[in-house]
């Protein structure tokens, strides 16, 4: 599918207006930090780029169904993907864990609690 000129120039303007929005509702949401990681870290920005954040947020609930809350509460309009750790998860697993310690490397901390 042929690319429209200038459009992934628009698709990075949406993105880094939702990123604002999230980064504004992130305090109120308790969470201890939030990594940026993706095509918005690396300027790869393609018509199907995304948000794509890893949270390290204080949660009871399975892995599997932590991203609901945020899904919820981000309401945007791009799509965001969202790993959510633990504080104790995130400490334990940040090192041996090749995909979450690249991201950590090459991400950008868009928000910490500290």
């Amino acid at each position: 599918m042929p690319v429209r000129i200038g459009f992934t120039q628009f698709r990075k303007q949406m993105l880094e207006k939702e990123l604002e929005n999230i980064m504004s509702l992130l305090p109120q949401l308790g969470v201890e930090k939030v990594y940026l990681t993706g095509d918005m870290v690396s300027g790869d920005i393609t018509p199907d780029s995304r948000l794509d954040l890893i949270v390290v947020h204080d949660v009871e609930d399975a892995y599997g169904r932590r991203a609901d809350f945020f899904s919820y509460h981000l309401s945007s309009m791009v799509a965001v993907d969202c790993q959510v750790y633990t504080p104790q998860e995130f400490e334990e697993i940040q090192d041996s864990l090749p995909a979450l310690t690249t991201a950590i490397k090459h991400g950008r901390v868009i928000y910490s609690a500290e």
